[in-house]
């Protein structure tokens, strides 16, 4: 069996679901190689203007991130927006966003570098991930290995089973060997000073004489220092050096520097970590994801089993159709003695954590109560071509599953960053 790669497992995933050996390709050469796109369902939309109804924008953007999108994006429509879900950077992606203020600008066009926000019609709400059904992939995968046909095969027909598992993918956890999940594995922690001092020393691993610098300059208490040192685009970094600089040793406002989505993202990782490490210890463990077991939380699937909602009991009664669910840790964690319950409890135990200390009373605003979570990618609308060494896939994944998880079985890489799935 192929081992997954150092970084894959450094997020803690640990295993593959198909048996194919590994195949050469490249997914990312180039923006166009991939394309997502959200697909929502804007309730109450209308087409007219109405002042209490918020303007709603398609976007296009390319080679940008959604925070710093939904950054500038703010700016121009002069109001805090609000959007479904992150979005790669090195992508081609359409996402919806709406501002949270009715006073906010409406322009019928907001044309930047890196994005384009289309007006599209009006919604009694602002977007929130509840909006989201799923994302629209169209991924074209280049220089593949000539088995790559029966790879994909293998692949999509596991994801119809549903037995892929649905891991978060590396994007999840910082591009730059940043870590995102150890900063919030500090902050869970409430060791402020670590966090910070992860985020800045860590800031950007390829660089060892870089990263020395500034580690001997935090060691100094020289953060102004680190701040020059940091590496062009690392905004945020440079934000939280110039506030200690300000406020020596007051770790916690340093960290306050940074935007409260980005320090919840930071925890969220953490949760999205442990959940890898759960879902890889029950399929070690020979736990079958595809199918509901006595005792599992569970919930109904809607829109092709895209969508769930409504999770129930392990001492409920099954619907239909229903799907297994597997617990987000946070500080509303309960056992309920499910099968994937227990394997959380060894994660946990051997972190030192407790549920509890999600609720992190020095810094509220990032606390998470956890949730529930599909442990199998869930696939709809999948198709395929090849044509010289180069394959085209299209699919719809539920909301929040990542494409790149599909593409790892694919080509099972050995660096993942150069086979464009970091």
């Amino acid at each position: 069996m192929t081992p997954p790669a150092e970084a894959e497992r450094a997020a803690g995933i640990e295993c593959y679901a198909t048996v194919g050996a590994p195949c050469r390709a490249r997914a990312k050469t180039a923006p166009e190689d991939f394309v997502v796109e959200e697909q929502i369902i804007p309730q109450g939309l209308a087409q007219e203007a109405r002042p209490d109804y918020f303007p709603l924008y398609r976007v296009e953007k390319r080679s940008v991130d959604t925070m710093h999108m939904a950054r500038d994006l703010s700016v121009a429509l002069r109001s805090r927006v609000s959007y479904g879900g992150l979005k790669d950077k090195r992508a081609v992606a359409v996402q919806y966003v709406t501002p949270t203020s009715l006073r906010a600008d409406r322009p019928l066009k907001v044309i930047r570098e890196s994005f384009t926000a289309s007006l599209i019609g009006y919604v009694p709400n602002p977007l929130s991930r509840a909006s989201l059904v799923g994302n629209g992939f169209m991924v074209v995968l280049r220089d593949c290995c000539d088995e790559v046909g029966a790879r994909v095969e293998e692949s999509i027909s596991l994801a119809h089973e549903r037995r892929l598992p649905n891991f978060y993918g590396l994007q999840r956890f910082g591009a730059s060997g940043s870590g995102t999940h150890l900063i919030g594995r500090e902050m869970v922690k409430a060791q402020f000073e670590g966090a910070v001092r992860r985020m800045l020393t860590a800031a950007d691993s390829s660089d060892r004489e870089g990263s020395r610098m500034i580690e001997e300059a935090m060691g100094a208490q020289r953060y102004d220092e680190v701040a020059r040192l940091l590496p062009a685009g690392k905004d945020v970094e440079k934000m939280v050096a110039k506030e200690l600089g300000r406020h020596p040793g007051e770790w916690i406002k340093a960290l306050r520097a940074v935007p409260v989505r980005l320090r919840r993202f930071y925890v969220q990782a953490y949760q999205s970590w442990i959940f890898n490490r759960t879902l890889s210890g029950a399929i070690r463990n020979g736990e079958d994801i595809s199918e509901l077991r006595n005792g599992d939380n569970w919930a109904p699937a809607t829109e092709g089993g895209l969508v769930t909602s409504g999770v129930r009991g392990v001492r409920e009664t099954p619907s239909a159709g229903a799907v297994p669910m597997v617990q987000l840790i946070g500080y509303a964690f309960r056992d309920y003695g499910s099968r994937f319950d227990a394997v959380i409890k060894e994660v946990i135990e051997e972190e030192e954590i407790a549920p509890g200390q999600f609720y992190v009373k020095e810094m509220q605003e990032v606390s998470s109560e956890g949730g529930f979570r599909l442990p199998h990618l869930a696939i709809r609308d999948a198709s395929w071509s090849i044509a010289d060494g180069t394959v085209t896939l299209r699919f719809v994944l539920g909301k929040g599953q990542y494409a790149t998880i599909l593409l790892r079985e694919i080509i099972k890489p050995r660096d993942p960053a150069a086979s464009g799935l970091a």
